[in-house]
């Protein structure tokens, strides 16, 4: 992703209230930056990247 995409998402009021809680962040600190991007890589790969007319994503 392009440095403009990362400082439009940083100055988003939206994103902006979500905050890692105790727990989420010992799981971050723990897994390491690499597995946190392999698993959103994978989100996306599997739920948000098709663009067939007919993918829809997952319910959650």
């Amino acid at each position: 992703m392009s440095d403009e995409i990362f400082d439009r998402l940083a100055r988003s009021a939206f994103r902006s209230r979500f905050r890692l809680g105790a727990k989420e962040r010992a799981y971050a600190d723990a897994k390491g930056r690499e597995v946190i991007a392999a698993h959103a890589r994978d989100f996306i790969a599997a739920r948000l990247a098709p663009r067939s007319s007919t993918a829809k994503p997952l319910s959650d």
